[in-house]
């Protein structure tokens, strides 16, 4: 009713009280109130009213110390959202901004997206992300594949408590629905402050809206076909166009965002041929990203938190013998971007065998020894982001290569592992196997 006074939705106190407290518990929650958006105004930089400010205060004091972290969209009333629940909840808490969570957000892939809600109205587009309607739509992205994703990434977290995601009502209805398999209609869309609340049950993941809830197997995400390209398109829509002229792979170890819900640490770009490279090189640039590092084989580039390593070898013209390339077996994971914008993924069998078995595998034989060194050292992190064994045999291999090459070899060995991970890695073993290497051969 056109005044009544604004409180916190029924739904939302409901799941405070219902949700585990003993366990993390994720909540992507629309909000606070805002003054109405003017006729075609995104409302970017439109602030939280005054109600706004009241029940997003009180919803934080209610959350109290089970408020665990915050994150929202870097859109104002979003940020603006958390502050107040940070405050009422009297916890001095980072504010991560997290564009998944709005402009653009976890459904849309590039700008073309706009002119789709414009062309076809907002109540249309949400009907093809909650499943009502069937059928692509320019710039969004597969609504199942992307609701599962962020899904992934909310529940990293791994402290128990409340850790809430603040965002917009579209992105709270989509993910809802998608992972409840209810295409949620008009009458469903969240009030301010209520949302979908997320957490591990088991071998399960539990989601809850209003008076729905369900299960879905976990993980929720893997390094199945529509997740890695779905993944891909994402990544290569945040540093470039995905219409950009230009044939390319992304591939290596930001995949494991699937397995992990973290952040990749950096996107490897490599180039099928020179002159793709330099449009690649040209199309980053265009985009804002500015050259960070210049290292012995590839330029670093930062845009936002993204650092996009370019290697300057061009020379492996197709994704099967890029993947092939890789020593650690996981990260033989790539997508192939054609010009104008056509993707296909490669998963190789050996990184679907790593994660069957929990493991951390080596292609062998070793088709890289100058870098072998530096494999050990990114097999070593793979086994500590993702929790697998890493199998005595795989340093065996390495060690053993190592010990096997006469000392001008074992040398640039070295050199190589020093350029790449910095001097003094790995120094005491490397002393103890250039020893036996050297009683070997005595």
């Amino acid at each position: 009713m056109s005044g009544a006074k604004i409180v916190i939705p029924a739904s939302t106190m409901r799941w405070i009280n219902a949700a585990p407290r003993d366990r993390a518990v994720a909540v992507l929650l629309r909000h606070t109130a805002r003054p109405p958006l003017a006729e075609g105004d995104e409302g970017f930089d439109l602030p939280i009213t005054e109600e706004g400010v009241r029940i997003a205060t009180e919803l934080g004091a209610l959350l109290g110390d089970r408020l665990r972290s915050l994150h929202a969209s870097p859109v104002r009333r979003c940020v603006e959202t958390a502050q107040c629940l940070a405050e009422g909840a009297r916890r001095s808490l980072p504010i991560a901004r997290d564009t998944l969570l709005g402009h653009p957000g976890a459904f849309v892939v590039h700008g073309g997206a706009g002119n789709v809600w414009r062309e076809l109205g907002h109540e249309t587009v949400m009907e093809h992300l909650v499943g009502a309607r069937e059928g692509a739509l320019s710039g969004i992205a597969d609504a199942d594949a992307a609701a599962r994703f962020l899904a992934h990434r909310m529940l990293r977290e791994p402290a128990p408590g409340i850790h809430v995601f603040v965002t917009h009502d579209s992105l709270v209805t989509a993910m809802a629905a998608r992972l409840l398999g209810t295409a949620l209609g008009r009458e469903a869309w969240p009030h301010y402050l209520e949302g979908a609340w997320l957490w591990r049950d088991g071998a399960q993941v539990r989601t809850a809206y209003r008076e729905h809830h369900g299960t879905r197997a976990a993980p929720l995400c893997s390094l199945s076909e529509p997740d890695v390209l779905g993944f891909a398109r994402r990544e290569i829509n945040a540093v470039v166009d995905e219409r950009v002229d230009a044939r390319f792979f992304l591939a290596g170890g930001a995949f494991k965002t699937l397995l992990t819900g973290l952040e990749p640490r950096d996107l490897d770009l490599w180039a099928a041929s020179e002159a793709d490279r330099a449009r690649l090189v040209g199309a980053l640039r265009d985009r804002g990203a500015s050259l960070r590092e210049t290292r012995a084989y590839s330029e670093v580039f930062q845009l936002g938190s993204r650092r996009i390593d370019v290697p300057y070898n061009c020379s492996v013209s197709t994704l099967e013998d890029r993947l092939v390339r890789f020593d650690i077996g996981l990260s033989a994971v790539g997508v192939e971007h054609a010009s104008g914008g056509a993707m296909r993924a490669l998963i190789h069998p050996l990184a679907l065998e790593s994660v069957e078995r929990r493991a951390v595998l080596l292609h062998k034989p070793l088709i890289n020894p100058r870098h072998a060194l530096t494999s050990l050292v990114r097999l070593r992190r793979y086994a500590s982001e993702l929790g697998y064994e890493l199998p005595a045999s795989e340093e065996a291999a390495i060690w053993s290569m190592f010990e096997a090459q006469p000392p001008e070899e074992r040398s640039e060995m070295i050199a190589r592992l020093h350029r790449s991970v910095g001097a003094g890695a790995l120094e005491a073993e490397l002393a103890e196997h250039t020893s036996a290497a050297q009683s070997t051969a005595e």
